[in-house]
């Protein structure tokens, strides 16, 4: 008996700003949604809102997760999508969420590697690039230090 192969793993992590600024409902809407799209494609991934901007990374297959990425880039509820990093993963760092989430405070976004500031006058730099672990391991920061959303 032949065994497939184990399919590959792909990440995508980004940042984006909302058209207007999300009611708690929007947002209770928006993660409804994200994680029954995201349990329908097989992906994982970590939501973080601040003050009417968004960061997420998305995990699975990247066929789903460049698909997934497609619409969010053509979504009207946000723009400056700006991708930091994507490609191949060893294994997932949100396996347990199909979306976890958590609404975060302005200042705990500055020390995030890579956060564009979209006030900034330079707005949108150059982006550099990063360290996935690293990423992955301070988003992940915020949802272990205090209760999140499932």
């Amino acid at each position: 008996m032949l065994l497939s192969p184990p399919a590959s793993l792909y990440h995508l992590a980004y940042q984006s700003t909302a058209t207007g600024m999300p009611t708690e409902q929007d947002l209770e809407e928006l993660l409804v949604q994200a994680r029954a799209t995201n349990q329908q494609h097989g992906l994982t991934g970590v939501l973080l809102y601040c003050e009417g901007r968004f960061m997420q990374v998305l995990e699975g297959s990247e066929e789903a997760v460049q698909g997934i990425y497609a619409r969010i880039e053509r979504d009207l509820r946000h723009h400056n999508v700006i991708k930091f990093t994507d490609g191949p993963i060893r294994r997932r760092s949100f396996s347990t969420w199909s979306m976890g989430f958590k609404a975060v405070h302005p200042e705990d976004f500055q020390h995030l590697a890579c956060y564009l500031n979209p006030a900034a006058p330079s707005f949108p730099p150059t982006v550099p690039e990063t360290d996935t672990s690293t990423l992955h391991a301070l988003l992940a920061s915020f949802l272990t230090d205090e209760s999140i959303r499932y």
